[in-house]
């Protein structure tokens, strides 16, 4: 059996569809939340994964982000120099978009090959990791019950690609971003994952990074978006050697 594994995706519908192309093979998939915001197609991701098979989705802190701006309403009139790829995104979602958001679970479970497998999109309210056996312990059992053989957890949130053993039958793993790095890591490509019979692979793959280069672009002669945003973007997907880059 082959798990697709992704996780914040981030309105990158480019970066969704090459992983996608690449794994077509897969006979499950779950993603650890973030489909939207930092992107420019939230609502073609969401559609992408409304209509995909054999899935087991959770949000994200971005998705409830989106949320409560959308429905807020404030993203209708913000202030120039104010603005935010959140505000940009919720203009490019409708209800059906939002309503699907608020369906997703905090948490999924899900067993394959033997393993069982708890995912959500972060181990804490910030970039915490867990780092003992007995944390482990603690964290599955509030989440998914006490037994504690052959127990495998999914996040995501850090955009850190890894895989983390803690002893036999407890390990936890993150994909990394589908769509950018933090800005200690250069590395444009798409990061995902696959467990194919139980085997654990990370990989990553280049994708048109272009179109959101672009749009970021498009902002640089206003004085309508955040400057911080924009720099966010030449870094994420253009050739800006760090996330605070001078605009030209």
């Amino acid at each position: 059996m082959k798990v697709l594994v992704v996780s914040d995706v981030h309105a990158n519908i480019a970066a969704l569809n090459t992983i996608l192309e690449k794994e077509a093979d897969y006979d499950i998939l779950c993603c650890a939340g973030d489909y939207t915001d930092y992107g420019i197609y939230p609502a073609e991701v969401i559609e992408r994964f409304r209509n995909l098979k054999n899935t087991h989705l959770v949000y994200g802190n971005h998705d409830l982000h989106v949320i409560n701006t959308y429905e807020s309403k404030e993203w209708k009139n913000v202030e120039d120099g104010k603005y935010k790829w959140v505000h940009y995104n919720c203009e490019q979602l409708n209800d059906q978009d939002i309503r699907w958001l608020k369906q997703l679970p905090e948490t999924a479970y899900f067993e394959a090959d033997g393993w069982k497998y708890g995912i959500a999109h972060q181990y804490d309210s910030g970039y915490g990791t867990i780092e003992s056996r007995y944390a482990f312990d603690k964290y599955w059992a509030e989440h998914y019950g006490t037994d504690n053989t052959g127990n495998r957890l999914i996040f995501g949130h850090t955009h850190r690609q890894c895989i983390h053993i803690l002893g036999d039958g407890m390990e936890w793993l993150n994909p990394g971003s589908a769509s950018y790095r933090r800005p200690d890591d250069p590395d444009k490509t798409a990061h995902y994952a696959t467990i194919t019979d139980g085997e654990i692979r990370l990989k990553q793959i280049p994708y048109d990074r272009k179109p959101q280069f672009e749009k970021a672009k498009e902002f640089i002669s206003t004085d309508k978006m955040m400057r911080t945003e924009i720099q966010d973007f030449m870094f994420f997907f253009g050739d800006a050697k760090t996330s605070r880059e001078p605009l030209e």
